[in-house]
């Protein structure tokens, strides 16, 4: 496999849109893929597509082809250190640029990605913004499933990394690709696992920035989203009204952008949502209906709340089409995964559940380009 071998450090893109810092353990020349070993310990099957090695100096041949220079010499990023030809990158390098101050793709992304949406100010946030107007892939060569929530490729959004569409991304209107929130830079608030009440055009298809429009919600939608963003983040089916669901949504009542249900005071809330909670037996289920205490509640099925526009009641969580070998030091869990780069905040082992900036994004037993023997769900 080129350009990479046992024992280098590399950057793997995970499904959230970030990149991580590992080590390489094992290359799988066959399946195109590295086993990469954490700053956690924990170590994960990753597609090569999805991993970004270093360079030790100034490369004579192409990252991207493998070929020398043609006839102009190749285009060095100043931060990696890897070489280009012009029309190899993209988008194309510009004949002015220079290797002492023009910045690769994957150097800019680097950078500009976060938690809670990509910068939005600054030199990086404007190159992110000239490199988003194309992505470097065919979208017409993806396989998409008939629901149009994955490929076969695991290649989404401007970053072309792997992808959970139910985990904190969201879906453009007009192409029908779905976009991480960390490579996004129109967002005002952070997203929710499953929410897609959103109206979004990507920077390819408004050739431009991104627009966003947010979709009204009832308090059916609303119930239904804490409800699930708390199972996906707790691992649990059924939560207590006052103490878990009442307290998230009015913690982030204003994060949550409600529109119209925005102005209700907060002590006719509680009102309203569980009126919602006991309404919807085809969506909720009370504890009193399981021999359980009548003040829990769950999920008929752990799915995202349904959008108007969808054809069918209800969408399940996907099912995977690849798989994944997971091995963990024994202080690690699946929901772990590995340490965040550039400065983003660790999670420590306790659950907050309050603060989405401390959220690890890994759940659900981890990202789709995962490759090797099927864990059950």
């Amino acid at each position: 496999m080129g350009g990479v071998s046992e024992g280098d450090d590399v950057l793997a893109r995970w499904s959230d849109g970030l990149l991580y810092l590992g080590n390489v353990k094992r290359v799988d020349g066959v399946k195109q893929c590295c086993l990469v070993r954490f700053e956690d310990n924990s170590e994960f099957w990753v597609l090569r597509k999805d991993i970004h090695s270093f360079s030790v100096g100034v490369e004579e041949v192409c990252c991207v082809c493998d070929a020398p220079p043609l006839k102009e010499p190749l285009i060095n990023c100043l931060k990696c250190r890897h070489g280009y030809h012009p029309e190899c990158h993209t988008p194309s390098i510009e004949p002015e640029a220079d290797s002492n101050s023009w910045i690769c793709r994957q150097c800019v992304f680097a950078v500009a990605t976060k938690r809670g949406g990509a910068i939005k100010r600054g030199r990086f946030a404007r190159l992110m913004q000239i490199m988003k107007l194309r992505l470097p892939y065919q979208l017409s060569s993806l396989d998409w499933d008939p629901q149009h929530l994955t490929n076969q490729q695991q290649c989404y959004c401007y970053c072309a990394g792997p992808g959970e569409w139910n985990l904190k991304m969201l879906q453009c209107g007009s192409c029908g690709q779905w976009f991480h929130e960390a490579c996004t830079q129109c967002l005002t608030k952070p997203l929710l696992y499953g929410d897609r009440f959103y109206e979004f055009q990507c920077s390819v298809c408004a050739n431009g920035p991104e627009t966003i429009q947010r979709l009204p919600m009832s308090w059916v939608d609303l119930a239904h989203l804490v409800l699930y963003h708390l199972s996906l983040c707790c691992k649990r089916k059924y939560f207590d009204f006052d103490h878990e669901i009442m307290s998230f949504a009015n913690e982030n009542w204003d994060s949550l952008l409600l529109g119209s249900l925005s102005d209700t005071p907060r002590q006719d809330r509680c009102h309203n949502l569980l009126n919602a909670l006991n309404s919807n037996k085809d969506r909720f289920v009370s504890g009193k209906e399981i021999k359980k205490k009548k003040c829990l509640f769950g999920l008929q099925v752990r799915a995202p709340p349904p959008l108007t526009s969808d054809s069918s009641p209800l969408i399940t969580d996907p099912v995977r089409t690849t798989s994944v070998i997971i091995i963990l030091s024994s202080s690690q869990t699946q929901a772990s995964g590995p340490n965040p780069l550039y400065g983003y905040i660790h999670s420590s082992n306790e659950l907050h559940i309050y603060n989405s900036e401390k959220e690890r994004h890994l759940v659900d037993g981890g990202p789709s380009s995962w490759i090797g023997t099927t864990v059950p769900n």
